[in-house]
Protein backbone atom coordinates (compact mmCIF):
# COMPACT_ATOMS: atom_id res chain seq x y z
CA UNK A 1 0.00 0.00 0.00
CA UNK A 2 1.14 3.53 -0.72
CA UNK A 3 1.30 6.05 2.09
CA UNK A 4 -0.84 9.01 1.08
CA UNK A 5 -3.10 11.63 2.64
CA UNK A 6 -5.49 14.14 1.14
CA UNK A 7 -7.84 17.05 1.65
CA UNK A 8 -10.74 18.13 -0.55
CA UNK A 9 -13.26 20.96 -0.74
CA UNK A 10 -15.98 22.11 -3.12
CA UNK A 11 -17.95 25.37 -3.17
CA UNK A 12 -20.67 26.92 -5.31
CA UNK A 13 -18.64 30.12 -5.67
CA UNK A 14 -19.84 33.65 -5.11
CA UNK A 15 -22.21 33.90 -8.08
CA UNK A 16 -23.78 30.52 -8.84
CA UNK A 17 -26.65 29.08 -6.83
CA UNK A 18 -25.93 25.47 -7.73
CA UNK A 19 -22.78 23.38 -7.89
CA UNK A 20 -22.21 21.39 -11.10
CA UNK A 21 -18.91 19.99 -9.75
CA UNK A 22 -18.68 16.58 -8.13
CA UNK A 23 -15.63 14.81 -6.74
CA UNK A 24 -14.54 11.45 -5.42
CA UNK A 25 -11.86 10.57 -2.88
CA UNK A 26 -11.45 6.82 -2.53
CA UNK A 27 -8.76 4.35 -1.56
CA UNK A 28 -6.95 4.29 -4.90
CA UNK A 29 -8.92 6.75 -7.06
CA UNK A 30 -9.33 10.51 -6.78
CA UNK A 31 -11.37 12.43 -9.31
CA UNK A 32 -13.07 15.72 -10.13
CA UNK A 33 -15.90 16.15 -12.64
CA UNK A 34 -17.11 19.60 -13.72
CA UNK A 35 -20.57 19.29 -15.27
CA UNK A 36 -21.95 21.24 -18.22
CA UNK A 37 -25.50 21.78 -19.36
CA UNK A 38 -26.79 24.14 -16.72
CA UNK A 39 -28.51 23.49 -13.40
CA UNK A 40 -29.74 19.90 -13.04
CA UNK A 41 -28.23 18.66 -16.30
CA UNK A 42 -24.67 19.58 -15.36
CA UNK A 43 -25.10 18.26 -11.85
CA UNK A 44 -26.52 14.99 -13.21
CA UNK A 45 -23.61 14.59 -15.64
CA UNK A 46 -20.86 15.10 -13.07
CA UNK A 47 -22.64 13.06 -10.39
CA UNK A 48 -23.28 10.18 -12.79
CA UNK A 49 -19.59 9.99 -13.73
CA UNK A 50 -18.46 10.12 -10.09
CA UNK A 51 -21.11 7.61 -8.99
CA UNK A 52 -19.50 4.86 -11.08
CA UNK A 53 -16.09 5.22 -9.40
CA UNK A 54 -16.56 3.26 -6.13
CA UNK A 55 -17.00 0.05 -8.14
CA UNK A 56 -13.81 0.75 -10.10
CA UNK A 57 -11.93 1.68 -6.92
CA UNK A 58 -12.92 -1.58 -5.26
CA UNK A 59 -11.74 -3.62 -8.26
CA UNK A 60 -8.29 -2.07 -8.49
CA UNK A 61 -6.44 -4.32 -5.99
CA UNK A 62 -7.21 -7.32 -8.23
CA UNK A 63 -6.12 -5.62 -11.48
CA UNK A 64 -2.56 -6.15 -12.84
CA UNK A 65 -0.67 -2.91 -13.43
CA UNK A 66 -0.70 -3.35 -17.21
CA UNK A 67 -4.50 -3.57 -17.16
CA UNK A 68 -5.20 -0.31 -15.30
CA UNK A 69 -5.39 1.83 -18.45
CA UNK A 70 -7.90 -0.63 -19.88
CA UNK A 71 -10.00 -0.52 -16.69
CA UNK A 72 -10.07 3.28 -16.73
CA UNK A 73 -11.06 3.31 -20.40
CA UNK A 74 -13.88 0.87 -19.71
CA UNK A 75 -15.10 3.26 -17.00
CA UNK A 76 -14.90 6.23 -19.38
CA UNK A 77 -16.92 4.36 -22.01
CA UNK A 78 -19.58 3.40 -19.46
CA UNK A 79 -19.85 6.96 -18.16
CA UNK A 80 -20.05 8.42 -21.65
CA UNK A 81 -22.68 5.90 -22.75
CA UNK A 82 -24.76 6.59 -19.64
CA UNK A 83 -24.83 10.31 -20.41
CA UNK A 84 -25.59 9.76 -24.09
CA UNK A 85 -28.50 7.48 -23.20
CA UNK A 86 -29.94 10.09 -20.85
CA UNK A 87 -29.55 12.84 -23.46
CA UNK A 88 -31.44 10.79 -26.02
CA UNK A 89 -34.23 10.15 -23.49
CA UNK A 90 -34.55 13.80 -22.46
CA UNK A 91 -33.60 15.47 -25.77
CA UNK A 92 -31.02 17.64 -24.03
CA UNK A 93 -27.25 18.12 -24.15
CA UNK A 94 -24.96 17.81 -21.16
CA UNK A 95 -21.49 16.67 -20.33
CA UNK A 96 -18.69 16.69 -17.81
CA UNK A 97 -14.95 17.00 -17.61
CA UNK A 98 -12.85 14.39 -15.83
CA UNK A 99 -9.58 14.72 -13.94
CA UNK A 100 -8.63 11.41 -12.34
CA UNK A 101 -5.62 9.81 -10.70
CA UNK A 102 -5.10 6.19 -9.74
CA UNK A 103 -2.60 5.55 -6.95
CA UNK A 104 -1.24 2.04 -6.49
CA UNK A 105 2.04 0.50 -5.42
CA UNK A 106 3.07 0.67 -9.09
CA UNK A 107 2.86 4.47 -9.30
CA UNK A 108 0.49 7.38 -9.83
CA UNK A 109 -1.49 7.27 -13.09
CA UNK A 110 -3.21 10.52 -14.14
CA UNK A 111 -5.96 10.82 -16.76
CA UNK A 112 -7.90 13.82 -18.07
CA UNK A 113 -10.79 14.68 -20.35
CA UNK A 114 -11.66 18.36 -20.69
CA UNK A 115 -10.14 21.29 -18.81
CA UNK A 116 -10.19 20.18 -15.17
CA UNK A 117 -6.49 20.13 -14.38
CA UNK A 118 -3.93 17.95 -12.66
CA UNK A 119 -0.77 19.49 -11.19
CA UNK A 120 2.31 17.81 -9.70
CA UNK A 121 4.32 19.49 -6.95
CA UNK A 122 7.69 17.79 -6.51
CA UNK A 123 11.29 18.90 -6.28
CA UNK A 124 10.11 22.24 -4.92
CA UNK A 125 8.18 23.24 -8.07
CA UNK A 126 4.62 23.01 -9.35
CA UNK A 127 3.90 21.93 -12.91
CA UNK A 128 0.68 21.30 -14.79
CA UNK A 129 0.84 17.74 -16.11
CA UNK A 130 -2.54 17.72 -17.84
CA UNK A 131 -3.38 19.52 -21.07
CA UNK A 132 -6.57 21.53 -21.43
CA UNK A 133 -8.80 20.06 -24.11
CA UNK A 134 -10.01 23.45 -25.34
CA UNK A 135 -10.00 25.51 -28.53
CA UNK A 136 -7.70 27.96 -26.79
CA UNK A 137 -5.10 25.28 -26.03
CA UNK A 138 -5.19 24.25 -29.68
CA UNK A 139 -4.33 27.86 -30.58
CA UNK A 140 -1.41 27.76 -28.14
CA UNK A 141 -0.09 24.53 -29.69
CA UNK A 142 -0.36 26.11 -33.14
CA UNK A 143 1.58 29.17 -31.98
CA UNK A 144 -1.37 31.53 -32.48
CA UNK A 145 -1.51 32.45 -28.79
CA UNK A 146 1.01 32.63 -25.96
CA UNK A 147 0.13 30.95 -22.64
CA UNK A 148 -0.44 34.40 -21.13
CA UNK A 149 -2.79 35.43 -23.95
CA UNK A 150 -4.61 32.13 -23.51
CA UNK A 151 -5.75 33.11 -20.00
CA UNK A 152 -7.98 35.79 -21.52
CA UNK A 153 -8.98 34.14 -24.80
CA UNK A 154 -12.72 33.94 -25.44
CA UNK A 155 -12.46 30.26 -26.40
CA UNK A 156 -10.72 29.12 -23.22
CA UNK A 157 -13.87 27.32 -21.99
CA UNK A 158 -14.86 25.78 -25.32
CA UNK A 159 -14.04 22.10 -24.83
CA UNK A 160 -12.84 19.84 -27.60
CA UNK A 161 -13.27 16.68 -25.51
CA UNK A 162 -15.56 15.75 -22.61
CA UNK A 163 -17.81 12.97 -21.35
CA UNK A 164 -21.17 13.24 -23.08
CA UNK A 165 -20.20 13.12 -26.76
CA UNK A 166 -22.12 10.76 -29.04
CA UNK A 167 -20.11 8.01 -30.75
CA UNK A 168 -20.88 9.34 -34.23
CA UNK A 169 -19.28 12.66 -33.24
CA UNK A 170 -16.11 11.38 -31.52
CA UNK A 171 -14.80 8.31 -29.71
CA UNK A 172 -14.00 9.48 -26.19
CA UNK A 173 -10.86 8.14 -24.57
CA UNK A 174 -9.18 9.02 -21.30
CA UNK A 175 -5.83 10.56 -22.04
CA UNK A 176 -3.25 8.62 -19.98
CA UNK A 177 -0.49 10.95 -18.82
CA UNK A 178 3.04 9.81 -17.90
CA UNK A 179 3.12 7.70 -14.75
CA UNK A 180 4.53 9.47 -11.69
CA UNK A 181 6.86 7.39 -9.55
CA UNK A 182 6.51 6.80 -5.83
CA UNK A 183 10.20 7.39 -5.19
CA UNK A 184 9.77 11.12 -4.61
CA UNK A 185 7.73 12.96 -1.99
CA UNK A 186 5.11 14.86 -3.95
CA UNK A 187 1.73 16.55 -3.81
CA UNK A 188 -0.89 16.15 -6.54
CA UNK A 189 -3.58 18.76 -7.16
CA UNK A 190 -6.81 18.04 -9.03
CA UNK A 191 -9.02 21.07 -9.63
CA UNK A 192 -11.91 22.43 -11.65
CA UNK A 193 -11.44 25.62 -13.67
CA UNK A 194 -13.16 27.59 -10.90
CA UNK A 195 -9.75 27.57 -9.22
CA UNK A 196 -7.45 28.19 -12.17
CA UNK A 197 -9.59 31.01 -13.59
CA UNK A 198 -9.31 32.87 -10.30
CA UNK A 199 -5.84 32.00 -9.00
CA UNK A 200 -2.50 32.27 -10.81
CA UNK A 201 -0.28 29.19 -10.90
CA UNK A 202 2.39 31.00 -8.90
CA UNK A 203 -0.03 31.52 -6.02
CA UNK A 204 -1.30 27.95 -6.30
CA UNK A 205 2.31 26.78 -6.01
CA UNK A 206 2.85 28.88 -2.90
CA UNK A 207 -0.21 27.41 -1.19
CA UNK A 208 0.57 23.84 -2.21
CA UNK A 209 4.12 24.27 -0.92
CA UNK A 210 3.30 25.79 2.47
CA UNK A 211 -0.19 24.70 3.58
CA UNK A 212 -0.61 21.63 5.79
CA UNK A 213 -2.16 18.83 3.76
CA UNK A 214 -5.29 18.96 5.93
CA UNK A 215 -5.83 22.63 4.96
CA UNK A 216 -4.44 22.73 1.42
CA UNK A 217 -7.66 22.17 -0.56
CA UNK A 218 -9.66 24.54 1.62
CA UNK A 219 -7.02 27.25 1.39
CA UNK A 220 -7.05 27.05 -2.41
CA UNK A 221 -10.85 27.30 -2.55
CA UNK A 222 -10.81 30.25 -0.14
CA UNK A 223 -8.26 32.00 -2.35
CA UNK A 224 -10.46 31.56 -5.42
CA UNK A 225 -13.45 32.92 -3.48
CA UNK A 226 -11.46 35.94 -2.32
CA UNK A 227 -10.48 36.65 -5.93
CA UNK A 228 -14.07 36.66 -7.18
CA UNK A 229 -15.29 33.05 -7.14
CA UNK A 230 -17.09 33.39 -10.46
CA UNK A 231 -17.60 29.64 -10.92
CA UNK A 232 -17.95 26.47 -8.88
CA UNK A 233 -14.62 25.56 -7.28
CA UNK A 234 -13.41 22.07 -6.39
CA UNK A 235 -9.94 21.01 -5.25
CA UNK A 236 -8.35 17.77 -4.13
CA UNK A 237 -4.78 17.81 -2.81
CA UNK A 238 -3.04 14.47 -2.29
CA UNK A 239 0.28 14.09 -0.49
CA UNK A 240 2.17 10.96 -1.47
CA UNK A 241 5.08 10.08 0.80
CA UNK A 242 8.12 8.40 -0.72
Amino acid sequence: MTNHFHSSKTHNGNIRDNNEDNHYCGTHIFAICDGMGGQEAGEFASFSAVNLLPEIDAALPTIPAHKIDELVQEYVTRANNLLCTKMREKSIRMGTTLALVVITEHGIRPYTIGDSRIYDFSGGALRQISEDHTLTQQKVKMGILTPEQARHDRDRHKLTRYLGIFEDEMIIEAEPLPILTLTEHRRILLCSDGLTDMVEDSRIEEIIKTAPITDAAGTLVDEALANGGKDNITCIVIEVLS
